[in-house]
């Protein structure tokens, strides 16, 4: 954007097994959530298999592409005698061995034929590469069935759509020796090439779904901010030379530059994702959390007052990282605990000296006059200084038994915004079922 450039996508579905309009349609919902919205019409490749079938003939015209009518066993056979790259077995076939084989309803596939020599291209990340055609085999461009491969159909398309830039993982550095030979084959220019690094899991391996990696849909149903996990994502490989992590997408794209990109792949850091979409949570205004809570989960609150659901979104937004976590860490300012923290059990209801404790302190809560913050603060001070306690002795039972977690918030704060009668009830029956 920042060179008036324009984003294309093409949707490459020439492989039917793997092709299907519900994976199309993740990919179009994920890139509109993220905010990258394409500039032309979607280009799908299975509409455009006529203008394939034009340029092979082109090239069988030619003479850069000829006939294989090797089986998969010819091919196994020949990896079995220590032939890994095809070896050419069909590459010179006289016209009237390949009228026979036709004749006799043997199919084919269609390769490229690989001049000697070798590939030089200049990467932007990665700098000058050199590959020699002794490393590349014939490969094939149309299947046994007719349908083209990526490696071609992607040159054509790159043409076609006046593409300069391809930018893409590193994982392709592979293809491009192969597809800068489609290019010279069918008189094209080159664009520029550029590889960016992979992302990795904690193994330093691709990050792969064996790491559980999830896909955009499940981050955007957890309650993350389209921006956050874009910006985090940038950040990953590509450093902007300064100390800033915050970034707009406008702001991406005026500061983005290949040249500041890393050669080393970067792995992928789950806290460091949570802490950046905590960043922007914060910045986010309490009215506009509170819209996107409930878009996300509209029965969030029903039925409480408006008031409320904004003191809990500004209590709960220093601490929620995402939507999801607004939602899970409110519940028990609409519902009485269900069960008790294991662990907080251990911790801060050993025994019934515990039960005690809380019932002489009920007492004082109850001829409280004002149900406030400051209030209770100054009712739990006096009482643990009387019994001669730390303040932890009756915040964590207490907390405890409001929330059925220890933890959260400042529990002065909870309890002001649940309510006297809500929390005097909430003791009660923690009195009564505790300890275990």
């Amino acid at each position: 954007k920042k060179n008036k450039g324009q984003f294309y996508l093409r949707i490459e579905d020439t492989d039917p097994e793997r092709s299907q309009e519900k994976y199309t349609e993740q990919i179009l919902e994920s890139l509109s959530w993220l905010g990258l919205h394409w500039d032309k019409p979607l280009l799908y490749q299975s509409q455009r298999l006529d203008v394939y079938k034009e340029r092979v003939k082109d090239l069988t015209t030619s003479g850069h592409v000829y006939q294989c009518f090797c089986s998969k066993d010819d091919l196994q056979t020949a990896r079995n005698e220590g032939h890994y790259q095809y070896p050419g077995t069909c590459r010179n076939l006289s016209e009237a061995d390949i009228k026979q084989k036709l004749n006799q309803g043997i199919g084919f596939t269609l390769r490229l034929r690989i001049p000697e020599g070798e590939t030089r291209y200049k990467d932007q990340i990665y700098g000058d590469i050199s590959v020699d055609h002794k490393e590349l085999d014939d490969f094939i461009i149309v299947r046994s069935d007719g349908s083209p491969t990526y490696n071609f159909v992607v040159v054509i398309d790159d043409h076609d759509m006046g593409i300069t830039h391809v930018i893409r993982g590193e994982d392709h550095v592979s293809n491009t020796p192969k597809q800068i030979q489609i290019y010279k084959a069918l008189g094209y220019d080159e664009p520029i090439f550029a590889h960016l690094p992979m992302i990795l899991g904690p193994d330093k391996k691709r990050l792969s779904k064996r790491h559980g990696a999830p896909g955009v849909q499940k981050f955007k149903n957890d309650g993350y901010f389209s921006g956050s996990l874009l910006n985090y994502l940038a950040l990953l490989g590509w450093n902007p030379g300064t100390e800033e992590e915050i970034f707009s997408i406008n702001e991406l794209a005026d500061a983005f530059d290949l040249k500041q990109v890393q050669k080393k792949g970067a792995v992928w850091d789950e806290k460091k994702l949570h802490w950046l979409s905590g960043q922007y949570v914060m910045a986010t205004s309490t009215d506009d959390l509170l819209n996107a809570i409930r878009d996300n989960e509209p029965d969030w609150g029903k039925g409480s007052e408006i008031s409320l659901l904004i003191s809990i979104v500004e209590l709960l937004k220093v601490r929620a990282k995402s939507l999801i976590e607004f939602v899970n860490q409110s519940e028990y300012f609409f519902n009485d605990p269900v069960a008790y923290d294991e662990k907080g059990l251990k911790k801060a209801w050993k025994d019934g000296s515990v039960n005690t404790l809380i019932s002489n302190f009920v007492e004082s809560l109850m001829t409280l006059p004002a149900w406030r913050k400051e209030e209770l603060e100054s009712t739990f001070r006096s009482y643990v200084s009387e019994k001669e306690l730390g303040l932890g002795k009756i915040i964590m039972p207490i907390r405890l038994a409001v929330c059925g977690t220890l933890n959260g918030p400042s529990i002065f704060d909870i309890m002001e915004l649940v309510g006297k009668e809500t929390c005097i009830r909430r003791l009660g029956t923690a009195l009564e079922r505790l300890p275990k």
